[in-house]
Parts: structure tokens; C-alpha cells; sequence
């Protein structure tokens, strides 16, 4: 994918010798000239792929240097760049030909990112140049290729739109691997992340694979190890026509679902590889051919970036996430009496939710919700929280608008909307007579009636200011009072049926 010649043009030497000594690193061909009038008689002289130069230049500046290339070789691509840049230098240099105009400062990452598309952009140049050529001669056969090539392209655009759409990293996954297998027609294609706690590969997703197996859900190996783990550690594409003849792989790998001609693509971002896109099995039988593993390549770009996108988010939920929680312990924390509750509510629905056979995602968001069901307490005062005796109308006035608090607090965590809307209803009542908007029946989320449950059982098995801890019967019996007034009777029956299967549960 490298080794392309680059000229670097810029009057400052600081900067030729940076932008060379980055793109040396990433495998190009960079030289670097201070005076734009050399660096003209070096294109002359010389065959670059690309031109980079600065705009502002002693003798010839960076619009006639463009002008200049293009009259030279109109194929050579010309990136600008300039710490003056205007809407109408801008303008100028695009309608010249340069392929983009980067004002300074810029990032890096920004250079790469156009110099990688530039490159594609030079190859699909070349490639549609020669089928032009190939077109004289048999048009019709011609005219099919740029047709499916075309095709290729607006599909990889698609894909890298589709991907870039979300930010959750299996939506990214999923899309990927389906685009994938649509676009060049396979049966199976699986993706590897780089695990940094495990120090390995693992299958994170995969379409023609069945990941609840075994082998492939403890899929985990090592840089270097097997096809994939060479791939990432070289950080090298390969296509092999068949496996068993390969003297790299036909004695080491043991992916077991390779089988003779396959694709390897490493998924890279600007801190290093993260991962790897492997795609077997053509439905056509066919072997791979480089055409093909010119398409993996764009689209393990494409992957990139969203695969990046998707973690950053996800770290950034995480902190978050870790954050509201600590701030709901601390709740809990201002009374030796509700200390650990949240926590144990969050058990306790973790319990229902399983035994109604919740999925695990929803079973993970019910617990959230559980464990951050109070956190509007936070504006209440200790004299209300912990008043031993009965509170006001005032009082009680307060009380019931914690839930949604909780929810404002919550509300800028937009990627916790279902758990947000369980906290608001947690204190809801089955039969319509709760807080704070007196919804009854199913028009309340099936996890705030299994918080609201957890809720009302652990306050009655724990000490409060206001009552010692109540024994297992009495706090059954209290369950089958509220059946169908404040509690839903289908809860009520499964958490009456964990009783029976766990009798030393409430025991404190």
C-alpha cells in the first residue's frame, strides 16, 4: 500500500524535514525541497505521485508550482498548504486541479488521511486511464468493468457512510461484515480486535460463522501467531490462493475457518493497527484475486476510522457511566442506614430480570437503572432523608420529585435513554397511584416495575430510621398486599418463586 514517491515543497526547513521524517515512517518515498523553482525542474526530471507544497514562496509560490506540475503531468497529485490560506487562494488552486487545501496548523493525522485518499484517488485515475485505452479495442467487455468498478467505489462509499452513521461499536461491526459479504459476494468474513488485557486477537464479529461455539467465542492469538496475528503484527495486507501451499501459513495456522484462498487486511487508526478483517469462501468458488484485495484495503479505511469513532465513544460512556455511578454511591453513603442499597437493589433486579429471562443487554440496563434509581436524592437534605418520624406534606412534596431529578441529571447521558426513562418511573405503582406521573399498568417500563419491587423489598428487610429490618414473611406478605396495587403481580411471582429457590436471601 506504500513506497509512493512524495515531493515535500516548503521554504521553511523545519517543516520539510517533519512532513518527511512522518512519511518515511509510514512507508513512503518522501524528498523535500526548500526552493519551489528546484523542486519544479526535480518534477520535471523525476516521476512523483504526489506533490506537497506550501503556498506562500520566495520566486515561485505554490499556485504557479501547481499551475507548473499540472502542465507537466496533469496525473501528479498536488496537495496545498498554507498558515494564510483565503476563500480565494482556495478557490484557485482547486480550480487548477489541486486535489485538497489544508490550512496550517493541521494535524497529522489530517496529511495522512489525504495523502491515503489521494493515493486511491491517483490508482482509480490509473485504473480507469487504462481501461480507456483497453476500450478502443473491445468497448463492450470495457464498458462492464468501469460499470462494476464504479459500482465497487459508490458501495464503498455507502459502507463507509453506513458505518460512520453509529456509534456503537457492534452496529459498526455488524454493518461492516454485511456490507462486506454483499459487496464481494462471500460466505464468510470475521473481524479481530486487539484485546490490550488479554494481549491478543480476539473474534469480536463474524457473518457465515456460528461465535457461540467454543472455538470461536475463545478465539484469542497472539501477535505473529496464525494468519491473523500475523497480519496485525507486520501490519501487512496478504491474499493467498491456497493456504496449504503457503510456506508462511500451511504449518502454523489454526484459524479452522480458513480453507484455501482467503484475504487478510490489517485495520489501522493513527495510534497503530487495532485489528483485522479476514474474508473467505467466495460464493463463486473463485479464487481471490487482487482486485479484490484492493477493495478489503479501502474498506479496512473505511473500518478504521468508525472502529475508532466506536471505541472513543464507548470509553467516553465508561467514564461517564463510572462517574453518575460513584456520584449515586455517595447517596447511599450520606445514611449508615441506606449504605450498599442501591447496590443491593441493582442485585436484587439483576435476580428478576434473569428469572424472567431478559436478554443480557437488557438485563445490564435494568441493573444500571437500579443502581442509579435515587440519584436524585442528591438535592434532597439529610433532615428529610433520615427524619425518624413522619414527614410533611412539604416533606414528602420533596421526596417525590427525586425521580425526576434523576432523570434531568441523567439527561445529557443520551446513550442511557431507556435507562433514564426506568429511573424517572421507579417509583410508579401498578395501579396508577405513584410518582411522579401516576402511569399505571404496562404504560410503565417493565425494568422500573422490577426496580420499583427490588426497591420496596430491600427498604423493608434493612434497618431505616423510621422501622427495624421486617422478617421474610412479613415482607412476603407485604408483596402479596401489593399484588396488583403497587407492584406487578407477575413480579411479584417471580420474586416470590427466588424466595423459594433462595430462603437465606434477605437475610442481612
Amino acid at each position: 500500500m506504500t513506497g509512493e514517491k512524495i515531493l515535500v515543497v516548503d521554504d521553511e526547513l523545519v517543516m520539510c524535514n517533519l512532513l518527511s521524517d512522518l512519511l518515511a515512517d509510514k512507508g513512503y518515498k518522501p524528498t523535500a525541497e526548500q526552493d519551489s523553482v528546484k523542486a519544479l525542474e526535480m518534477v520535471k526530471k523525476e516521476n512523483f505521485d504526489i506533490v506537497i507544497t506550501d503556498l506562500k514562496m520566495p520566486n515561485l509560490n505554490g499556485i504557479d508550482l501547481l499551475r507548473e506540475v499540472k502542465q507537466i503531468d496533469e496525473e501528479i497529485v498536488v496537495v496545498v498548504i498554507t498558515g494564510y490560506g483565503t476563500l480565494e487562494s482556495a478557490q484557485e488552486a482547486l480550480r487548477l486541479g489541486a486535489y485538497d487545501y489544508i490550512t496550517k496548523p493541521f494535524e497529522i493525522d489530517k496529511i495522512f488521511f489525504v495523502v491515503r485518499r489521494a493515493i486511491a484517488s491517483k490508482r482509480l485515475a490509473s485504473t480507469n486511464k487504462e481501461l480507456l485505452k483497453r476500450l478502443e479495442s473491445d468497448k463492450a467487455h470495457l464498458e462492464k468493468e468501469v460499470e462494476s468498478r464504479t459500482k465497487e467505489l459508490y458501495l464503498i462509499h455507502k459502507v463507509g457512510q453506513e458505518i460512520l452513521s453509529t456509534l456503537n461499536l457492534d452496529d459498526v461491526l455488524q454493518h461492516l461484515t454485511e456490507r462486506v459479504c454483499a459487496i464481494m459476494k462471500l460466505e464468510v468474513c470475521s473481524i479481530l480486535l486487539f484485546d490490550e488485557n488479554e494481549g491478543a486477537l480476539t473474534l469480536k464479529y463474524a457473518r457465515g460463522l456460528d461465535l457461540k461455539t467454543k472455538e470461536m467465542s475463545q478465539t484469542k492469538i497472539k501477535p505473529n501467531e496464525s494468519v491473523s496475528g500475523w497480519v496485525y503484527a507486520h501490519k501487512e495486507s496478504i491474499l493467498v490462493d491456497d493456504i496449504e501451499k503457503d510456506p508462511r501459513f500451511a504449518k502454523v495456522h489454526d484459524e479452522k475457518y480458513y480453507t484455501k484462498s482467503f484475504i487478510s487486511v490489517p485495520i489501522e487508526i493513527k495510534k497503530g493497527t487495532i485489528g483485522v478483517i479476514n474474508v473467505n469462501n467466495k460464493k463463486s468458488k473463485e479464487p481471490f484475486n487482487q482486485s479484490d484485495l484492493r477493495i478489503m484495503e479501502e474498506l479496512a479505511v473505511e473500518a478504521g476510522i468508525a472502529i475508532y469513532n466506536a471505541l472513543l465513544y464507548k470509553n467516553l460512556q465508561d467514564v461517564y457511566l463510572k462517574t453518575i455511578t460513584a456520584l449515586a454511591s455517595t447517596i447511599d453513603a450520606r445514611d449508615h442506614y441506606t449504605f450498599n442499597h442501591s447496590v443491593t437493589v441493582s442485585v436484587y433486579a439483576g435476580m428478576i430480570a434473569g428469572e424472567m429471562s431478559l436478554s443480557k443487554e437488557d438485563t445490564d440496563s435494568v441493573m444500571q437503572a437500579a443502581q442509579l434509581h435515587d440519584i436524585g436524592k442528591i438535592g434532597i437534605s439529610d433532615s428529610i432523608l433520615s427524619k425518624p418520624g413522619k414527614l410533611t406534606d412539604e416533606e414528602w412534596g420533596e421526596i417525590k420529585l427525586h425521580s425526576l431529578k434523576g432523570a434531568e441529571i441523567l439527561s445529557s447521558l443520551t446513550f442511557m435513554k431507556d435507562v433514564i426513562e426506568m429511573v424517572e418511573q421507579s417509583h410508579e405503582w401498578f395501579n396508577g397511584s405513584g410518582y411522579p406521573k401516576g402511569l399505571k399498568g404496562d404504560e410503565i417500563k417493565l425494568g422500573s416495575r422490577i426496580i420499583h419491587l427490588a426497591d420496596a423489598v430491600d427498604t423493608m428487610a434493612s434497618k431505616r430510621a423510621y422501622h427495624n429490618e421486617y422478617p421474610v414473611e412479613y415482607i412476603k406478605g407485604e408483596l402479596e398486599k401489593g399484588r396488583g396495587k403497587q407492584f406487578d403481580p407477575k413480579i411479584v411471582d417471580v420474586f416470590l418463586n427466588i424466595l423459594k429457590k433462595k430462603p437465606g436471601l434477605l437475610s442481612k
